[in-house]
């Protein structure tokens, strides 16, 4: 049994537990014991509590950090005023706007893996789909209670893992190469109907944004869903 993480009260936006955990983000769970050698930790999903009609979902692939994997309090790293990504996100939305937004963020992957994920990508997935076989569950029922408006996931195995739970999964290219053409597709779960895009790692983002069409029109559509909350493209 796996003891429940505690809530911490960051400066800036003021994460409640029980804000966390209402949209079906396990606070326990035991399903991967016989995969794991170490003690499950399920780092808290991240939720601003803002109530807004743009209901924005950030899905990354799992919390292990290579020098430090119990680092990982929150989803993402959000709850860090100054991490990268949060300050990066902040640039890619505007500042304004990502303080406005409803924003959820999660993972396919609750809890550490046992191991380094590898940089190649069948390896990797080797790797998680065992555990994201476990966690889909969880990932649909966030879905379903969260009912984003738009969804971004982060990084290859994150985009497949996810596109594999929809209902609408084979309107998506598999590969994010292909699947990251700068527009947004309307993906489909159930009676649930959001905009999606995966989005590249911001490495590679900052790199591609020098030459690349496709990170200019993903830049103008998404700030276009974000200023008017207004239909999908297909």
């Amino acid at each position: 049994m796996v003891s429940k993480p505690v809530a911490k009260r960051y400066k800036g936006n003021q994460i409640n537990k029980m804000d966390c955990y209402k949209f079906g983000y396990p606070e326990q769970c035991n399903k991967c014991g016989a995969l794991s050698n170490v003690e499950l930790k399920l780092p808290m999903p991240y939720y601003n509590n803002v109530t807004s009609s743009k209901k924005i979902m950030l899905i990354g692939q799992d919390p292990y950090i290579y020098r430090n994997h119990n680092r990982v309090e929150y989803v993402l790293m959000l709850n860090e005023e100054k991490g990268q990504l949060k300050r990066w996100l902040g640039g890619l939305f505007g500042n304004d706007i990502f303080s406005e937004v409803e924003l959820y963020a999660t993972n396919v992957v609750k809890c550490p893996v046992k191991r380094e994920p590898s940089s190649s990508l069948k390896r990797v997935l080797s790797l998680l789909r065992p555990y994201f076989e476990n966690c889909r569950d969880y990932l649909i029922t966030e879905i379903n209670q969260f009912k984003p408006t738009l969804v971004l996931t982060f990084g290859e195995p994150a985009h497949k893992l996810f596109i594999g739970i929809l209902s609408n999964g084979d309107a998506f290219e598999d590969r994010t190469k292909e699947a990251f053409t700068g527009e947004f597709k309307q993906a489909v779960l159930g009676d649930i109907r959001f905009d999606y895009s995966p989005c590249l790692h911001i490495k590679t983002y900052r790199v591609a944004e020098t030459y690349g069409d496709r990170i200019r029109k993903f830049k103008n559509h998404l700030m276009e869903k974000l200023n008017s909350g207004s239909s999908s493209s297909s």
